[in-house]
């Protein structure tokens, strides 16, 4: 709920700079490549805040200027998870199961220029893929196998952002996004419901997967400004 007030807070703060836009915005040009890199909160289903934590996720897209700054763009994202220091504890199970998960999405977005060096970005990720987990450890040799380690994903991820120019073609700046997947988390595929503490199987699971992240990123202008 924390994170969940600064992302509203940041919103608020965007969309007030957002009113005070430039009578003649500067042109970008028609190509772009962005990049972004943050670490993930999960903010929904308690059994799965209880499992794993945000290590880093990082995506790029090369996106083309539609018109009035409106742009689209095709992108990758790639998001690292480890499991929760309970379960990576020598002195219990040891274990060290991680979650990685592989997205191809579309980018729509708005670029607004609040002075001559610096634009909000305001743009909605939706894609798909598949989230897989390693070093999975069963409890019993008979028990691999049998239940699946791979599940596909599909998610929806708005995104604000402010950057500053600091070339003609170059901008940094940070974001914050609010991933919403479509997939629930299953304890069963890491077999987190064999490992887990004591009342782990009766913590809450009743929402998706998703996550709020915090990050810096990138913008590449290709070739000149229009």
């Amino acid at each position: 709920m924390y994170k969940v007030k600064h992302f509203i807070i940041y919103i608020c703060i965007a969309s007030g700079l957002f009113s005070f836009a430039q009578e003649k915005a500067p042109d970008l040009p028609r190509f772009s490549l962005r990049m972004n890199i943050g670490i993930p909160k999960i903010t929904s289903s308690e059994q799965y805040r209880h499992s794993f934590s945000g290590v880093v996720t990082a995506d790029g897209s090369i996106n083309y200027k539609l018109f009035s700054n409106f742009n689209v763009g095709l992108g990758y994202n790639y998001t690292y998870f480890k499991c929760q220091k309970y379960f990576r504890d020598p002195l219990r199970d040891n274990i060290n199961t991680i979650l990685q998960v592989q997205n191809g999405y579309l980018k729509l977005g708005y670029d607004h220029f609040f002075s001559d060096n610096g634009f909000a970005v305001f743009a909605v990720n939706m894609g798909a893929g598949q989230g897989k987990y390693g070093s999975v450890r069963y409890k019993h040799d008979s028990l691999m196998g049998k239940t699946p380690v791979e599940f596909s994903n599909a998610f929806i991820e708005p995104l604000i952002g402010l950057y500053f120019i600091v070339d003609p073609n170059f901008a940094i700046g940070a974001h914050v996004s609010y991933n919403y997947s479509f997939t629930k988390f299953d304890p069963l595929y890491p077999q987190f419901h064999q490992w887990g503490p004591e009342g782990y199987t009766k913590i809450s699971n009743k929402w998706n997967m998703s996550m709020i992240t915090l990050g810096f990123g990138f913008y590449y202008g290709i070739g000149k400004t229009q």
